[in-house]
């Protein structure tokens, strides 16, 4: 009787284990084929996979027990798994797809108060709060740490506008202070322009060298000893202090001359001019104006130095026709000759001086016009690019084709395919959405759920609420394009059939009459349209011949993806075979192909 006893026991707890480890088992199976981000859901009529209720639903079919639990335990556990139901939701069939891939549209406010209200979120406390705030979200998002106090963010808002109204004081320094020493140019602007910038520049010395910066391995440095360390041991902290350094109270007031030449120093602020413009985005027409006023403001330079330089030509001006009597006069004929000298034509020389000056002046000139010409031709050639690369490919296409021996009439529609590729997708590539594929797998999901959603949800097998999101996700990820040219043969009848195509976003194809001996078409399928789903789903022969009627693009489904999706959820497997069995019932008085 004892043993008897005893061996109920063992046996008791033997099949508890065994219930334990198959319910643990079954869950995370489950757990493994239904997961998604937290709130995110396929489509609208149904709960989020990331709640428990939404992951409970989809088990509709309870997993198999082992047969040695006790009739009363099944029964319950069947009833507990019936009054199981999905979450509620306010939108419409008919809504767009929720589902998302990316956050960078998302309200973090507004999605941290959504967790809060969430039910069995693991990620809340027992409290009910949140465990992560807003303000923790967009710390952990910036990658490159928070900047120490007594430090300015290199890239922040403030150091942008300071930056360009250091930028405009550059530009005019480069005006006016060759001007001032060429030309003796005077007025009360300048004098208040002579005590502004120093200001300017002095202020903007500190404000670099106590601005963060970012060092090779792209890690953001802050903090006022190291930012003041690399400011000082960086090639840019010379021209800076000499920009404002006070060179004149060095001076004495009767050296006029030495205390304009200090002026010169000044530009030496140009170089952060230069290094902002190189640093900018340089293509096609920017680059090109970029160009030109680097040429200009070489031409203002050249000019203001041979008014300085050129004392003899000066002295003989009213030897000429052309006497100026203002400085704008006298800048315009300067500023002439120097135009005439880059382009070879040289004026009056008197001295030794003036002849040096205009030899160099012809040499920068042949430099500028080599600079101008080429940025001009790769204008031109940036603006045609595209055309010359359809150009370039139609004419390698065509002597192949003659290469090869290829008649005319097939040669002619392999010109015609890449002529129609050009005109609708503007590329020469077959496979114009490559791009796709180097986008992060986040925007890969994205992008092609924007594409193929509407033509997926158009098929009846595939767009049960019953199915869950992951396995349409795959189904989508695995959609390749193939183009077809104007009266290409797509599928043929009594072949066998191992895909099944959905009509992109033009062209058009037409089913031919399987019962017709001559070409009669039966109907014509459009955008959106599917087709050779019942090959796909039944492994037998098409029932009838396809043909594009125009230049069209066809996303093809293979049965090797759709069995690999299945070998992927076998319990969704399940679900999926069902809808088919109930598809191919509905079809059964109807002929598809």
């Amino acid at each position: 009787m004892h043993t008897s006893h005893r061996m109920l026991r063992e046996l008791s707890s033997l099949v508890h284990r065994q219930l334990q480890l198959t319910n643990s088992r079954n869950k995370s199976r489950n757990l493994s084929e239904n997961s998604a981000p937290m709130g995110f859901n396929m489509f609208t009529n149904g709960p989020p996979l990331g709640t428990l209720g939404g992951l409970e639903a989809l088990r509709l079919v309870p997993p198999e027990m082992p047969q040695a639990i006790n009739t009363a335990r099944r029964i319950m556990k069947i009833v507990q798994l019936s009054k199981m139901k999905a979450e509620k939701s306010s939108l419409s069939d008919d809504d767009d797809i929720l589902r998302r891939f990316s956050v960078s549209s998302m309200n973090l406010t507004k999605s941290s108060v959504a967790v809060r209200k969430r039910k069995n979120n693991i990620f809340n406390e027992k409290q009910g709060n949140a465990s992560v705030s807003p303000e923790e979200i967009l710390n952990a998002r910036n990658l490159e740490g928070k900047v120490q106090p007594y430090t300015l963010h290199h890239n922040s808002r403030h150091r942008l506008v300071w930056d360009m109204i250091v930028m405009a004081i550059i530009v005019l320094d480069l005006v006016f202070t060759p001007l001032s020493l060429g030309f003796n140019y005077d007025s009360k602007f300048l004098d208040f322009y002579n005590i502004l910038e120093p200001v300017i520049f002095t202020i903007d010395f500190f404000v670099r060298m106590f601005s963060s910066y970012v060092n090779d391995h792209g890690d953001l440095v802050s903090g006022p000893r190291r930012t003041a360390t690399n400011y000082l041991m960086s090639g840019w902290a010379i021209p800076d202090f000499l920009s404002w350094f006070p060179f004149g109270l060095l001076t004495k007031f009767s050296h006029s001359d030495a205390l304009g030449f200090t002026k010169i120093i000044r530009l030496a602020k140009v170089s952060h001019l230069a290094y902002r413009l190189h640093s900018a985005k340089k293509v096609g027409l920017l680059r090109f104006l970029l160009l030109l006023a680097l040429v200009l403001t070489i031409a203002h330079l050249l000019t203001c130095y041979w008014s300085f330089v050129a004392v003899e030509w000066r002295a003989h001006l009213e030897d000429g026709a052309f006497v100026p009597k203002t400085m704008f006069e006298e800048y315009s004929l300067c500023w002439s000759l120097v135009i005439g000298c880059v382009n070879a034509s040289p004026p009056v020389m008197y001295s030794p001086m003036e002849l040096i000056s205009v030899a160099c002046f012809m040499i920068i000139g042949n430099i500028l016009q080599a600079s101008v010409f080429g940025a001009v031709a790769a204008l031109i050639s940036s603006i045609d690019e595209n055309e010359a690369a359809y150009s370039k490919k139609i004419v390698a296409t065509s002597e192949r084709c003659r290469f090869l021996g290829i008649p005319d009439d097939l040669a002619r529609r392999i010109r015609g395919y890449y002529e129609n590729l050009w005109r609708e997708t503007k590329s020469v590539s077959g496979d114009a959405d490559a791009f796709i594929n180097e986008l992060s797998p986040a925007l890969i999901c994205e992008v092609k759920f924007q594409l193929y959603r509407d033509m997926i949800r158009r098929i009846p097998f595939l767009s049960a609420k019953t199915l869950a999101p992951a396995v349409i996700e795959v189904l989508i990820l695995h959609l390749r394009t193939v183009i077809y040219m104007q009266d290409d043969v797509l599928i043929r009848k009594g072949e066998f059939g191992d895909w099944m195509g959905f009509i992109g976003s033009k062209g058009t194809v037409g089913v031919l009459d399987p019962n017709s001996e001559i070409c009669k078409i039966l109907c014509i399928l459009r955008k959106g349209d599917y087709f050779g789903e019942m090959a796909l789903l039944q492994h037998t022969k098409r029932s009838a011949t396809t043909v594009a009627l125009t230049w069209v693009q066809i996303h093809v489904l293979c049965r090797q993806d759709l069995d690999y999706v299945k070998e992927m959820y076998p319990t969704q497997a399940e679900i999926l075979e069902s809808e088919i069995t109930l598809y191919k019932k509905m079809t059964s008085a109807t002929e598809r192909w």
